[in-house]
């Protein structure tokens, strides 16, 4: 029997949504006039995924050219509900650039998951990371390894009511990790979550030894978002949390073990951690979200420099962060949008935030819920809300090359 998903942590590095999802693209201006069927440079251009009820979650390059996003569409079966099926999309930029559901991995239709995350190293290496399924006995995982998709299952503890992984980040086909989260029964509080990170070797999926971050009553935790800058130098993020607060979680793996990081002080803010990317440098960069009583929402940047983590500031009124790629050694966040808020995509250049006009066709209602870029080509993850009568519709990206 398949899980059921009653205590899921709230998705925050790509946040899963009941909407529908967007991919926008951009590019800067050309030199000359763009060839036939080119968008030009600097613009952002919108493609839809399916006709039918989707999400896309997570977006990746696994080369130059071709585009995966990984989320759920829906499946209408007669006048049944519709069944949700884990779906991977592709589309090449060569041949008109339509999206298709690309096959992986065959998965019974009793397994209730989502593609969650997908990242890709080069064509003949990538991982999509999913949820707990009770009859599989753990987490649903697959790996591309440039000839075909095949399922790997990584364990959970024992007792384990939900779980998934919500990041990962594939270095290369023996080094990759996830993170993410599990529910386990609690003497105390019946449930407790706890924060999941499993290595990759080529073979299988190993737990990680972790400290133990959950503070407070329920000594509750997840994590979002996993960076590898090398096999010894692995950075994951997240939130310690309960019904009062909410504290950023940032763990550091020196190749022997993973410790708790310190956190700059935020005050009196509830604090999340929704992704972390690595910089060329050196230097890693976290987002997320942080809120003062009293106060809005508001995003939250965090660098990693010799050692430390520092508050970047944000240019005043910009939304909570979703997520965090890097472009060129420089760091790129997506700020949700949703509503009559457009959302946004800003570079920061030395000590400057620039605004890369991120731009959904459809409006302001696009809520974006991820970026990835490979050179100066940035795909964006989202969703436009569907009508009244049936508030999820068909997924979305947007592009841009610069």
């Amino acid at each position: 029997m398949t899980a059921t998903h009653p205590t899921r942590p709230r998705r925050t590095v790509r946040t899963l949504c009941a909407a529908v999802a967007v991919v926008v693209s951009a590019t800067p201006a050309y030199a000359n006039p763009a060839p036939s069927g080119v968008e030009p440079r600097g613009t952002w251009t919108t493609s839809q995924l399916t006709e039918t009820d989707a999400h896309a979650f997570a977006v990746t390059r696994p080369d130059a050219h071709t585009t995966w996003a990984a989320g759920i569409r829906s499946e209408r079966e007669g006048e049944r509900y519709p069944r949700t099926v884990p779906t991977l999309w592709e589309r090449d930029d060569r041949t008109g650039g339509h999206w298709k559901p690309l096959p992986t991995a065959s998965l019974p239709g009793s397994y209730d998951v989502r593609f969650n995350d997908v990242d890709a190293s080069s064509p003949r290496n990538a991982l999509v990371v999913s949820d707990y399924v009770q009859e599989a006995g753990g987490i649903i995982t697959q790996r591309w390894d440039g000839r075909a998709w095949k399922t790997a299952t990584a364990p959970v503890p024992a007792q384990t009511m939900t779980a998934g992984f919500l990041s990962v980040d594939a270095r290369d086909a023996r080094d990759a990790w996830a993170a993410g989260w599990s529910s386990v029964p609690d003497p105390e509080h019946v449930v407790k979550v706890v924060g999941e990170l499993q290595h990759w070797d080529g073979k299988r999926w190993t737990p990680a030894v972790l400290p133990d971050v959950g503070e407070g009553p329920g000594g509750n935790w997840t994590l979002s978002g996993v960076t590898a800058r090398a096999h010894d130098d692995v950075w994951a993020v997240g939130e310690a949390f309960n019904e009062a607060w909410s504290r950023p979680v940032l763990l550091h793996y020196d190749g022997t073990a993973w410790r708790k990081a310190p956190a700059p002080d935020l005050g009196a803010e509830r604090v999340r951690l929704n992704g972390v990317a690595s910089g060329p440098h050196g230097e890693a960069w976290a987002v997320g979200r942080a809120k003062a009583p009293g106060a809005a929402a508001r995003g939250l940047v965090l660098r990693l420099s010799g050692g430390t983590w520092t508050e970047v500031p944000l240019p005043r009124g910009v939304a909570p962060l979703r997520s965090v790629t890097v472009s060129g050694g420089h760091p790129v966040v997506l700020a949700e949008g949703g509503g009559p808020v457009a959302p946004k995509a800003l570079e920061r250049t030395g000590s400057t935030w620039k605004s890369l006009n991120l731009h959904a066709t459809g409006g302001a209602e696009f809520a974006a819920v991820d970026i990835a870029a490979r050179g100066r080509t940035f795909d964006v993850a989202g969703k436009f809300p569907g009508p009244d009568t049936d508030p999820v519709g068909p997924a979305v990206v947007v592009t841009s090359r610069r």
